[in-house]
């Protein structure tokens, strides 16, 4: 029979779990940058399968589930800091999350009376992932201290998340939002490259890349212009209210013009990053049947230059490698 924890009990375990933040830090502050952190993977679903115990057979305080959630939010997002974007533990992070959200809501019985694990925020476990979506943008909000492994190990994450629905519309209003810290701002538009362009370049590549096509299903059914400011916010949270309402299709062509201009950087670093960044957005309405603006012009010069060069070079067949593409051609 499940009795409720001792007050000692749960100050033990109180305890334990900051002890745990502590070693779990320690574990990766010594992880060789090199090496797969699929191993954290263990530790992370070990603490998920607890919080089922904690909730059904303990019946302990949904005060103390939460406490545990957030630790485990925190796990899995340091995890996605420190992993590299070719590692496959981003998927297996992911899926991890799926796992569990589709096990549904958690229940357990109390005198005889079904009783459901809902947070203060009425979010569900595990069904809404509760406080995911809060604690991952809060992180994001401190992304000037993270290291640019750090910030590329998040985008990959984020990325994935949101091209998956995993956090809600939270998840892509931090991906909206880190994105519009770099080429929101009015001076990358006139090709001048601020501290934040320069750091979150290669972050808004990774973006574009893991999720572009669902960012652009945000804009495609609004085709209000753009109009200056109107939604430069500085929290992630409030894009939340923006998404909810979709992003105006202008910000996207905005976004992609900005890199156009960047693409044009005398760093040339900076130019190939923004290459690399324009070269995954103008590829999203192509690839999903949408018409968007310049990108029927700018793929007529692609396969014009495709079909020289299979004239010229006498091969079977060409590729996007064998041409020079530009951005400016979605002029």
């Amino acid at each position: 029979m499940s009795q409720n924890r001792t007050t000692e009990q749960i100050r033990y375990h109180t305890d334990f779990l900051r002890q745990s933040t502590v070693d779990f830090a320690t574990e990766i502050s010594v992880h060789l940058l090199n090496e797969s952190t699929k191993d954290f993977l263990i530790t992370i679903k070990s603490f998920m399968i607890a919080l089922n115990g904690s909730f059904s057979q303990k019946h302990d305080p949904i005060e103390f589930i939460e406490a545990d959630l957030h630790h485990i939010w925190h796990m899995v997002i340091e995890v996605a800091k420190l992993t590299d974007p070719e590692d496959s533990t981003h998927d297996s992070l992911v899926i991890l999350l799926l796992y569990f959200r589709e096990l549904g809501t958690l229940h357990r019985k109390v005198d005889g009376v079904d009783k459901t694990a809902v947070m203060g925020s009425g979010e569900r476990v595990w069904t809404n992932l509760p406080y995911f979506s809060s604690d991952l943008t809060e992180e994001w909000s401190r992304w000037p201290g993270m290291t640019a492994k750090q910030r590329v190990g998040l985008a990959t994450f984020t990325g994935r998340c949101a091209a998956l629905g995993v956090g809600g519309i939270g998840a892509k209003a931090c991906a909206v939002w880190t994105i519009e810290e770099a080429l929101g701002e009015e001076l990358t538009a006139s090709g001048k490259e601020g501290g934040a362009v320069v750091e979150l370049l290669p972050v808004c590549t990774i973006l574009f890349q893991q999720c572009g096509h669902k960012l652009l299903t945000l804009c495609i059914d609004d085709k209000t212009p753009i109009q200056g400011d109107g939604i430069k916010l500085f929290e992630p949270t409030a894009f939340i209210e923006v998404l909810m309402n979709k992003l105006p299709m202008g910000r996207w062509l905005s976004w992609r013009k900005v890199l156009q201009n960047l693409s044009r950087s005398q760093d040339k670093a900076v130019a190939k990053e923004a290459k690399c960044g324009f070269d995954a957005m103008i590829c999203c309405g192509r690839e999903m049947g949408y018409v968007v603006e310049g990108e029927e012009k700018y793929w007529n010069k692609v396969m014009m230059l495709l079909s020289e060069e299979l004239k010229r070079s006498g091969k079977g067949s060409v590729g996007l490698e064998d041409i020079v593409t530009d951005p400016q051609w979605a002029e």
